[in-house]
């Protein structure tokens, strides 16, 4: 499967590839547009962007049932408030990849009670995931894991070739602990990008910014999904 990550889920589709709307909180956080003129930014082979979770927040978002929803929660009261907010039967992500935050903040019990209510959410980790937190989440129930976020730099998050770099090594260890699906994104500029993954134990591939770095390639990268 090939999926559409945030924020380019938002407006880009292609066949029948997943589009991943958000990431979105469950306030509304201003300064989408402000921030990415003033923070995307071009670097050796890939971006750089100080975007954050700027969106308009869950509550104003029309559910498509067609797509994947990310949300994150920034507090243990902000999680909560998701699961109350996020109506069931909804497609699910839940983004526990800030790249500024070195540790999955969701509590366990949380956690749970949304494995309840969507039991096929798809769970996005950092690459630096821990071999104890990536076990933990297996032995609470989630199925599905989506590797990775950006590279986290004082000067914001990198994604592109170096993030594929830091991607392979997680991919390879996150393998090993056979989830249903192991879906790999960062990076993924070319079919041999994804061939790359997909000899690292990934199942499932997401792009992003190949939409402005090399749009050209969509169709190769989407055939090789699906060969």
């Amino acid at each position: 499967m090939l999926y559409i990550s945030p924020p380019f889920g938002n407006y880009f589709t292609y066949k029948d590839a997943v589009p991943i709307m958000g990431t979105f909180t469950a306030y509304p956080r201003k300064g989408l547009i402000y921030h990415t003129l003033r923070s995307l930014r071009p670097v050796s082979g890939g971006w750089r962007n100080q975007i954050g979770f700027r969106n308009k927040g869950i509550r104003n978002v029309t559910i498509k049932p067609d797509r994947i929803h990310s949300i994150c929660g920034l507090n243990d009261d902000e999680w909560e408030h998701l699961l109350y907010l996020v109506p069931k039967g909804t497609k699910l992500e839940l983004n526990l990849s800030c790249p500024n935050v070195s540790e999955i903040t969701i509590p366990h019990d949380t956690l749970k009670e949304f494995l309840q209510k969507f039991p096929d959410l798809m769970v996005k980790v950092r690459y630096d995931i821990s071999d104890y937190d990536a076990a933990d989440l297996k032995l609470y129930g989630v199925n599905h894991i989506h590797c990775s976020n950006t590279i986290p730099t004082p000067r914001g998050g990198i994604s592109g070739s170096q993030l594929r770099v830091m991607n392979m090594a997680a991919i390879k260890r996150l393998s090993e602990l056979s989830f249903n699906s192991l879906i790999a994104g960062g990076g993924i500029y070319s079919d041999k990008d994804v061939y790359q993954y997909r000899d690292m134990g990934a199942t499932d591939f997401s792009i992003s910014t190949a939409h402005i770095s090399c749009p050209w390639n969509i169709p190769s990268i989407y055939r090789s999904v699906y060969e």
